[in-house]
């Protein structure tokens, strides 16, 4: 989507029988040069993906896209304690319950292999399940962006 900005060479696709890690399976005959994602279930897994060039475009794109991109991840992070918590028979505080919802609306709406849009409809998107789920002081990020980004019809303004 960037002028100049090379090609796919190669894609090697690496296979887990059962999800098992420790036991890849490479049907690859080429090496992962730019990164890779690590799929799981039919989403992308973010933290098994990884890029090189990632911290690079995100300058190139909008002032947002940095900052609500790590946010994001964040919080999915903080969902997937929130799991973990709930699976041991913790009481779920209401932050609890808030993540519980951006969680299975993140993986859903973001991570699903088969959301296939751009790239500032995706920020678009984040902000508003941002905002659907969380009051701007929850959120997390600098008032500036919130200002600029933070859509006005939101349901936790």
């Amino acid at each position: 989507d960037f002028d100049g900005a090379g090609s796919i060479t190669i894609l090697g696709v690496t296979t887990m029988p059962g999800d098992d890690v420790t036991h890849p399976i490479p049907d690859n005959t080429g090496y992962i040069t730019e990164g890779q994602f690590y799929l799981r279930g039919g989403r992308i897994e973010p933290f098994g993906s990884l890029s090189r060039l990632k911290q690079q475009v995100n300058d190139k794109t909008r002032s947002d896209h940095r900052t609500i991109m790590d946010r994001m991840i964040q919080l999915f992070a903080e969902y997937r304690s929130t799991l973990e918590k709930r699976s041991m028979g913790f009481q779920m505080s209401n932050w609890d319950r808030k993540l519980l919802e951006y969680g299975k609306r993140f993986e859903h709406e973001m991570m699903d292999l088969s959301v296939n849009i751009p790239l500032e409809e995706a920020l678009n998107r984040g902000w508003k399940i941002l905002a659907d789920i969380f009051a701007p002081a929850e959120s997390g990020i600098k008032e500036s962006l919130i200002k600029e980004y933070w859509p006005k019809t939101s349901v936790s303004s």
